[in-house]
Parts: C-alpha cells; sequence; structure tokens
C-alpha cells in the first residue's frame, strides 16, 4: 500500500483540511481505472463546476491540489514498508536506503540523492516531467541524515528469495545395523538479520537491558577507525540512526541444516530366538541437530524476507530406545 499526507499537501495550498481533490487524484494515479489524463481533465472540469463561482482562486488551489495529488512525494510514490511491490517484479524485493559506512567521526553514513548545481548555484534541469514539473540533475553522496537518505534515495534489492533449496540423505543397512541421515538446504538467497539489527544498537537508553551482538566489539573510536560498525553513543545524532533499517543488516541467507539422525542395531535372529523373541532391536535417533549459516544465531528459515529470534527455531531432540518383539 501506499501513503500520501494529503492533510498536509491541503495545508500548503492554503485548502486548510479539505483534501478531497489531492486523494481522488492519487486514486486515479494509482488505480489507473480510465487513463489518468482524462480523469484529470474531468476532475478539473468539476472543479469550475463546484467551486468557479467562489472565485478563480478557490479554482486554481483546488486544481493545485489535483495536480499535487499527482504527484506525491515529488513525483516517486513512496511505498510505507521496506518491501516495494510493482507489477512484473517479485513480491519479495526490498526497497532500502544503502548503508555507507562511518564518516570520520564514527557516525553512521547513508547514501542519500541532491539536485547537482551549476556554477551559479542553481539547479541544472535535464528535461520536463508529466505534469510540466522541471526534472533536474542529480547525484549521490553520503549523509549523516538517515530520514534524507531514507527520502530521497531508497534502493530496490532485486529478488530476494533463494535460487535453489531441498534436500538429500542417505540410508544404509548392513550386518544388522542401520543408519539414516537427512539434510535441508537453500542457496542464492537474502534475508533481513532484524535480531543482528537489535543487537548494533550503539548503546542508547531505549535499549537498556537488551544485549548485543559481539560485532560491538568492532565498533568505532579514536584507536579503531578502520571499522564500519558506527561508534557507541547513548544519545545525540551518534545513537539516532546508528542501526537504522538499511541494507547494512541483508544478508545471505544460505543454509545446510542437518535435520535427522537415526543408528540402530537389530539383533541377529539367532539370538533373539534362543530368548524368545522375533525381533530386537537398540536405536538411538536425533532431530534438528545443527544449523549452518552465514552468521552465528541466524536461522533464515523463520522467513521468506526477515529472520527474528523472537521466534524459536525448532528445537534439538535427543532419543533413544529397545524395540522388542515376541
Amino acid at each position: 500500500f501506499y501513503i500520501i499526507d494529503a492533510v498536509g499537501i491541503a495545508q500548503k495550498i492554503g485548502l486548510g483540511g479539505r483534501i478531497n481533490m489531492i486523494m481522488q487524484s492519487a486514486f486515479f494515479k494509482l488505480s489507473e481505472v480510465i487513463p489518468v489524463d482524462l480523469a484529470i481533465d474531468k476532475l478539473k472540469e468539476s472543479v469550475v463546476k463546484s467551486y468557479g463561482k467562489k472565485g478563480q482562486k478557490v479554482v486554481d488551489m483546488n486544481n493545485a491540489a489535483i495536480d499535487e495529488g499527482l504527484k506525491n512525494n515529488n513525483g516517486q510514490w513512496e511505498a510505507s514498508t521496506t518491501r516495494i511491490i510493482e507489477e512484473g517484479k517479485s513480491l519479495y524485493n526490498m526497497w532500502l536506503v544503502h548503508y555507507a559506512g562511518v564518516d570520520e567521526n564514527g557516525i553512521a553514513l547513508y547514501t542519500a540523492r541532491r539536485n547537482v548545481k551549476d556554477e551559479n548555484g542553481n539547479d541544472i534541469q535535464i528535461g520536463t516531467g508529466y505534469l510540466g514539473e522541471p526534472i533536474y540533475k542529480t547525484e549521490e553522496y553520503d549523509t549523516t541524515n538517515f530520514t534524507t537518505a531514507r527520502n530521497t534515495n531508497r534502493k530496490e534489492t532485486g529478488n530476494i528469495m533463494p535460487k535453489v533449496y531441498g534436500g538429500f540423505g542417505a540410508d544404509v543397512k548392513a550386518y544388522g545395523v542401520d543408519f539414516s541421515i537427512q539434510f535441508a538446504y537453500q542457496a542464492g538467497g537474502r534475508i533481513f538479520d532484524s535480531s543482528y539489527q537489535g543487537f548494533m544498537d550503539p548503546g542508547s537508553t531505549s535499549y537498556l537491558g537488551h544485549t548485543w551482538h559481539k560485532d560491538i566489539a568492532k565498533a568505532w573510536s579514536p584507536t579503531n577507525t578502520a571499522t564500519d560498525v558506527p561508534r557507541m553513543a547513548n544519545e545525540g545524532l551518534a545513537s539516532q540512526y546508528a542501526n537504522a533499517t538499511s541494507d547494512r543488516f541483508l544478508i545471505s541467507s544460505n543454509y545446510l541444516s542437518l535435520n535427522n539422525i537415526t543408528l540402530g542395531y537389530t539383533f541377529p535372529k539367532a539370538w533373539t530366538s534362543k530368548l524368545g523373541l522375533s525381533e530386537l532391536r537398540i536405536y538411538g535417533a536425533a532431530e534438528n541437530v545443527a544449523l549452518w549459516s552465514k552468521r552465528k544465531g541466524l536461522d533464515p528459515r523463520q522467513g521468506f524476507t526477515s529472520s527474528r529470534n523472537a521466534t524459536y527455531s525448532p528445537y534439538r531432540s535427543i532419543s533413544g530406545g529397545l524395540r522388542v518383539s515376541f
């Protein structure tokens, strides 16, 4: 879904809380139930009919509301989550700010976008948009202001789903011994590690009582400047955006899991018959034995786009038994 600050736009134009024209133009822009050009023409005709008697100023304000509804966020519609859904693309396409490391003071940097200026300090225009609005030449730059980067330069990750997944195993029997083993795997994808994001908090008071990941020991300091981990801080800019949601926390979702091992031994019938038994088997089994992933503690099986350890991984169980048949 999408968001638009219709009330803010209306107040900026001078319409107070009247947002009907803004929302109508936004609806036709997104739904395309009829051609957008036709919809806008009809809306502006209705403005003249409804408000013409109140003066040209009122008509102009409502027409401006229609135009603004079409070009929310400078012409770029903003999805309200970290995923972007678009026709012809994957449902698992994330939309994230690019993390650019830290500055000379150890504060987190994010890649934003801005207009390029000429020698006189004016924006360089390179074209004209749908509504006649100027299109300017832009460039990327790194900033400590995460909000600016988020509003101007989020990037699509592409499909983060694994390319292959499956399982394999073996089942062997010989001389009364039976052994079976089963694995599962996936490869070629990425996942957002929400747990790691939380564990990399720089020490802000809102995280009091929380634990840290061992990587926090790599945080920037005056004696450790060759790092991309922001410095420790409990307030101010250094703390505010240190572990903000960005592609910093995207990681390979490849894994190999050892799901099951069973080992047993069936005693020879020559032995068991003397005891009046038709079969005697002893065995041991282990479930959810091990998981190997890109980062210790990361379980890519927890979700398609993100992993968070508020959800428990399958627990390991070890059992054994004796089966007797008479």
